[in-house]
């Protein structure tokens, strides 16, 4: 078979695997209603997309209606009632992810591992979890936070488009510490998308400016933690070039500008004057809820791309803007969740949202080194290996707990 053809197979593979396992978990919680299953926010969300708009209960969903207008289009379009609409787009938006997902992978791997492999990896990145320790925690999520959720329509719906924002921010800042490059054409042409050494022009950075901007529609909580994060990011870099990467950072910042203008609207329209929420700075007080051990949740939840940073080392990372680009996404994401504390509503995690997003591209970004590593020993690639199969185990073992064994929670 040839290459094209195997790029071609693993793309409908994984976005066909993926379509179907999200359509299944989604049908199941939206079968389970308001009252029964206490940590989803589907019954909530696709109550006011088939509903009436006025309902001022749900007046926050008015700023990023997205996912929920395009139930309402498929329920009133196709005879198949609230539960499978919301099924069905959410399923799409998944089965996405895991289409543009491959097709990075197969782009920076398919030299080092079979179209087999970068399947099976591209499918574990997007079930795995937090290393499941019940002995520190007996939940899978709560606590340890995770790449990965089922219980969240506008999260899950926006993660094609956070990953599309995420690989065209690489695209658009070329990294100095590319292992492996290849040029050859993808199953599907996402050129302007993926990361190579093509100089960006204009058109590129106004697609890069249109997909944030539909980010924030679809939902705020990864501008959340991405536009900081490359505020960061190119201010580390005006150090380190002494001022040569002004030109590039001025671009990206006329890019940020409508999606940034919108974001503020719609944080205002929370957390403004004369709304009922507020934003309070408290230490760890949210983690604190679900795990009693905040440190060694961390650790679970991240514990292969840390690993990964460790055996490159820390002037690999710093010469690998791309990589280290991933990990201030991380870290920025992680301090919100850390510090930040609605002070009316504690019990929310609201902020985890951005954090589970920048997690997942950690997660993809650390997977990409770690396989394109030549020189790695016997027991680097044990560890290594081991320690990603033991997240998509315990990705695998959340997904089952949550359609059978436990109806009654997230």
């Amino acid at each position: 078979m040839s290459n094209k053809k195997q790029g071609l197979w693993g793309l409908w593979l994984c976005g066909g695997i993926l379509f179907v396992l999200t359509f299944t978990m989604v049908k199941v919680e939206m079968g389970k209603g308001h009252e029964v299953l206490l940590y989803s926010d589907f019954a909530t969300h696709s109550s006011w997309a088939v509903g009436e708009f006025t309902d001022p209960l749900y007046n926050k969903f008015y700023s990023y209606p997205v996912w929920h207008l395009a139930v309402r289009a498929v329920n009133r379009l196709l005879p198949i009632g609230r539960e499978y609409a919301g099924a069905l787009v959410t399923a799409c938006c998944i089965g996405a992810a895991a289409v543009i997902l491959y097709q990075f992978l197969w782009k920076e791997l398919k030299e080092r591992l079979s179209w087999l492999s970068i399947v099976f990896l591209t499918i574990g990145l997007l079930i795995l979890t937090a290393l499941y320790m019940p002995w520190f925690n007996k939940e899978v999520y709560l606590g340890q936070s995770s790449p990965t959720i089922w219980h969240n329509p506008t999260n899950m719906a926006v993660k094609p488009v956070a990953l599309l924002a995420f690989l065209a921010f690489l695209h658009l800042y070329p990294s100095g510490g590319r292992l492996l490059i290849s040029k050859e054409r993808m199953p599907l042409d996402m050129s302007r998308m993926l990361p190579g050494e093509e100089k960006a022009g204009w058109p590129d950075f106004s697609v890069f400016a249109v997909i944030l901007l539909l980010s924030c529609f679809v939902k705020p909580s990864f501008m959340q933690g991405f536009l900081p994060a490359v505020v960061l990011f190119l201010f580390l870099e005006l150090i380190r070039t002494k001022g040569k990467s002004f030109w590039l950072s001025f671009k990206l910042g006329l890019a940020f500008l409508p999606s940034g203008v919108y974001f503020l609207v719609q944080f205002f329209s929370v957390f403004g004057e004369g709304t009922e929420r507020g934003i309070g700075l408290d230490p760890f007080a949210v983690m604190r809820l679900d795990t009693a051990h905040p440190l060694i949740s961390m650790a679970q939840a991240a514990a292969f791309p840390l690993f990964v940073l460790c055996i490159l080392g820390w002037k690999q990372v710093w010469k690998d803007k791309h990589l280290l680009f991933s990990l201030i996404f991380y870290v920025t994401a992680l301090l919100e969740f850390i510090l930040l504390i609605e002070v009316n509503e504690p019990a929310s995690g609201n902020f985890e949202w951005g954090l589970q997003l920048a997690m997942f591209a950690f997660f993809a970004m650390a997977a990409v080194r770690f396989y394109q590593k030549q020189d790695k020993k016997r027991w680097v690639n044990a560890i290594g290996n081991g320690l990603l199969l033991y997240h998509i185990g315990s990705g695998m073992y959340y997904y089952l707990y949550l359609l059978v064994l436990s109806p009654l929670q997230c």
